[in-house]
């Protein structure tokens, strides 16, 4: 079960309606989203960093996804 599903069954079971948990769920997906592109866009005015490096690109990505790994709740 991925992380989306649990939670969406969390919402369900706690009264939400699908259509409604989906939807704050999307909202908070939104605002992670923005919260990891402020994190880029704040990284990427080092004057040490050239995006379009390996080295760079890999630090974009690692604000992202930093390489870790958990299994979703069941």
């Amino acid at each position: 079960m991925s992380y989306r599903a649990a939670i969406l069954a969390y919402l369900t079971q706690a009264g939400l309606s699908t259509p409604h948990a989906n939807d704050r769920i999307n909202l908070l997906l939104q605002e992670h989203a923005h919260q990891l592109a402020e994190k880029i866009r704040t990284h990427a005015d080092r004057d040490d960093l050239d995006y379009y490096s390996p080295q760079g690109l890999g630090e974009a990505a690692d604000l992202i996804d930093p390489q870790t790994t958990q299994e979703p709740p069941r």
